[in-house]
């Protein structure tokens, strides 16, 4: 699979590329054709790569997934597989948080882990990162589990511009290990194949999974289309991936549209929970489960989420970025993961924490707030 952002990159250097011709007008005349039967010849490749897509049936925008089995969640591992190992160690979802990356086993059984993005970057070892949620997506395959990575900002900036200052240590990480961050980005390789075909979101039962939140009260089929359209044009430079209020970057503090969060769509009369009910309502789902932010976040009623804490509210809106890793510095959390259990009016939303510790944050029983602090 080849990126059409990439695609877009080597079309602007076709169309740029310019060759001096010598003086004399003979030899000017045989160099102009040469000239012209090169720009042919590079830009026919350009324009074959330009028709490169991504194939969306066999790597939808959107995963959907019916189960009964236990469902557990995992926010922005950012470049710090011991965290991430630890966090899947407490869940019992592996039996050695010490083994490498490569050598991880699955211990979840039938379960699904649901990770939403957010491998790389902050932390110091991304690739680690990657290679062991790689490794546990083979391994929980054939032991009749599932794991599903779904992409995050960071990836989405990445592959859109692999140079950029967001995504600078991830680039300088792949360069250290002899890896080129534009062929990366242009989905070559193991590690750029997995990226360029990470889904933005998945739908499991009546739980809405996403890096940034904010579906824009949409239908699942509106998104998929949007997304799809977007990257038609523009890669993953789209701004339904890289804007700033879209699915991947929208924020939960003052960087969100009039300096609110996005579940108040800008304005400050809005009441979060009907707002989030009524985007729930039109995915044909109940609940969101997000990333991205390990922030604070308040609410016009007060009853806010303190940073790095695991976060409900009014049993809509599930918060899982807590600044686990380790290359946020001014962060204590250790991480943890969400655990959706249970059927029925039996089912709950439960935190596992590394050390043990376990909170339900939702349930029939608990359904405005609730929050968690792993440390």
């Amino acid at each position: 699979m080849r990126a059409i952002f990439s695609s877009q990159r080597r079309r602007a250097t076709c169309a740029h590329r310019t060759l001096a011709a010598p003086a004399g007008r003979n030899t000017r005349r045989l160099a102009l054709a040469a000239a012209g039967a090169l720009a042919l010849s590079l830009c026919a490749g350009v324009a074959d790569s330009a028709a490169a897509s991504r194939d969306w049936s066999k790597y939808p925008a959107i995963i959907q997934l019916d189960t009964s089995e236990d469902v557990f969640a995992i926010g922005d591992p950012h470049g710090d597989p011991k965290r991430l190992a630890g966090a899947l160690a407490g869940a019992k979802l592996i039996d050695d948080a010490s083994v490498a990356p490569d050598q991880v086993k699955w211990a979840g059984g039938t379960s699904v882990l649901v990770v939403t993005g957010d491998m790389i970057d902050k932390g110091t070892d991304s690739i680690g990162v990657i290679t062991l949620l790689r490794t546990l997506q083979s391994d929980a395959a054939a032991r009749g589990g599932r794991v599903i990575v779904t992409m995050g900002n960071h990836e989405a900036e990445f592959l859109a511009d692999p140079l950029g200052n967001k995504t600078e240590e991830f680039s300088n990480e792949l360069k250290a290990a002899q890896m080129d961050p534009k062929a990366v980005a242009d989905c070559g390789g193991d590690i750029g194949q997995f990226l360029c075909e990470l889904p933005i979101a998945v739908r499991i039962n009546d739980w809405f999974f996403s890096h940034g939140g904010n579906t824009g009260n949409r239908t699942m089929p509106q998104i998929s289309a949007a997304i799809e359209a977007g990257f038609a044009t523009d890669g993953f430079a789209t701004k339904e991936l890289v804007g700033k209020n879209s699915i991947l970057e929208a924020r939960l503090n003052k960087k969100g549209p009039n300096g609110l969060p996005w579940f108040q769509d800008g304005k400050a009369s809005t009441d979060p929970q009907k707002l989030l009910a009524k985007y729930v309502a039109t995915l044909g789902v109940k609940h969101l489960v997000q990333g991205h932010q390990y922030n604070a976040v308040k609410f016009p009623d007060g009853r806010n989420r303190k940073e790095e804490h695991f976060f409900q509210r009014y049993g809509l809106l599930f918060l899982i970025d807590t600044g686990m890793s380790r290359g946020i510095e001014d962060s204590d959390s250790i991480g943890g993961a969400l655990r959706i259990t249970g059927s029925g009016g039996d089912r709950k939303a439960i935190v596992i924490c590394p050390n043990g510790d376990e909170k339900t944050i939702w349930s029939k029983k608990k359904t405005d707030r609730e929050e968690q602090l792993c440390k």
